[in-house]
């Protein structure tokens, strides 16, 4: 604790109105490098976070977060039902049993390779549900087709026009094997606002995709799982593969993450540097506290040598001086972490009012797949920044506090 005495010498340290006051070019270097640091840091690792959100819901995009495939190819009904009795409901949002098998679309002679996929029903939470911009179906018939906008125009293609799907299953006729074909109409068009699965996706019933592939009734060859939490993948997949597991169902699980591997952790590990990069910064504003301390003791010497033979003891300089520095620190990185909390929630709107003052664009959707610059600040990295910072500062404080206490009162009045 600090006596009145010693609160009194701290604030006419601080707050002297003489030119050797200690708010002086030395602190305010100080404060600002702090201050510039902390900001930093909190934004950047802001903009990764989003950037990485961005990015994750790029690379999903209508995949689901958690897929269980069979080694036989086929998941029968019973065990989809072992799979999901002992799972939490709050453990997951939502799942949707299905089939997808590759396959090839033609018209007027032109064919192109496709994913083809099939769902018992297509209710309001179905991811294309949504994204179908023509008439809303909750179901697709036997005899129709759900195509992307990007595929559609690419083949001239539009709503009540047909088209032939072949799939890499074969009939033996006298003329050999040849591949299943069916005609089929188009009944809805979807845009999923990416191109990857505008033009290479296509939507057509389960009743369909069992008779083409020669599955039982009740049968899939794809579980999806979709997490509220993407990110907790990992855990969730665990508990599924001890699941399996237990019960030595013929199956296997796959995670977004599994097939992303590579470029999330590229990602964990950029966002890692970056901040010991960034930290490097608070160290050097840091380094200022320290020179500014040990020139500002170097000045003080005769108040230090005078405050000594009034009674004051070396722990009482100490803390003195000690405070001093971690004031300086204190105020730097609040006024850091202020600084980068209203930069980043105000993102948009600052690259906005640079674009249009400027007059040029910031991120071009063409070249960076983003049109505006994403963030996601999470307050537990901004706390952990924040006592960083403080470490730091308490850290450079300490050698010149030491210093300023075990200054020698005779010999300094006598130098005086």
């Amino acid at each position: 604790m600090l006596s009145r005495s010693e609160i009194l010498i701290i604030k006419r340290f601080l707050f002297s109105k003489k030119t050797e006051g200690y708010v002086s070019i030395f602190s305010w270097f100080s404060i600002i490098g702090i201050t510039l640091g902390v900001a930093a840091i909190i934004i950047v690792m802001s903009v990764m976070n989003g950037f990485r959100a961005n990015l994750t819901e790029r690379l999903i995009g209508v995949n689901s977060h958690l897929n269980l495939y069979s080694f036989d190819e086929k998941i029968k009904k019973h065990e989809i039902e072992i799979i999901k009795k002992p799972l939490d409901s709050k453990s997951y949002k939502k799942i949707f049993s299905s089939i997808e098998t590759q396959g090839l679309v033609i018209s007027d002679n032109i064919s192109k390779g496709v994913i083809m996929r099939s769902y018992k029903e297509i209710s309001s939470e179905h991811y294309l549900y949504k994204r179908i911009i023509t008439k809303k179906l909750s179901s697709i018939d036997f005899d129709k087709i759900i195509i992307g906008d990007a595929l559609a125009k690419e083949l001239n293609l539009k709503i009540g026009d047909k088209i032939k799907i072949a799939i890499p299953k074969t009939d033996t006729s006298l003329l050999g094997s040849i591949p299943r074909f069916k005609t089929l109409k188009i009944d809805g068009i979807f845009d999923f606002g990416m191109f990857e699965y505008d033009s290479n996706l296509v939507f057509i019933s389960i009743e369909l995709s069992r008779k083409l592939l020669f599955f039982e009734d009740e049968t899939y060859n794809r579980l999806e799982f979709y997490l509220y939490d993407p990110l907790q993948v990992n855990n969730f997949k665990k508990l599924i593969n001890s699941n399996i597991k237990k019960n030595n169902l013929n199956l296997y699980s796959l995670s977004w993450m599994d097939r992303n591997s590579s470029l999330m952790n590229a990602l964990k590990v950029e966002k890692n540097v970056m901040f010991l990069i960034l930290t490097l910064i608070i160290i050097v504003a840091s380094m200022n506290i320290i020179s500014g301390l040990i020139i500002f003791v170097k000045e003080k010497n005769k108040d230090i040598g005078i405050l000594k033979t009034l009674g004051f003891t070396n722990l009482s300089l100490l803390k003195i001086f000690f405070v001093i520095g971690l004031s300086i620190g204190l105020i730097g990185t609040i006024s850091g972490t202020i600084l980068g909390i209203i930069i980043t929630e105000n993102l948009q709107r600052i690259q906005y009012v640079i674009e249009n003052l400027l007059h040029i664009e910031l991120f071009s959707e063409e070249i960076y797949f983003l049109s505006t610059l994403p963030s996601d600040i999470k307050y537990q990295e901004v706390l952990f920044v924040f006592l960083i910072s403080i470490i730091i500062t308490i850290l450079s404080t300490i050698f010149p506090s030491i210093r300023a206490s075990n200054i020698d009162p005779i010999d300094t009045l006598k130098n005086e």
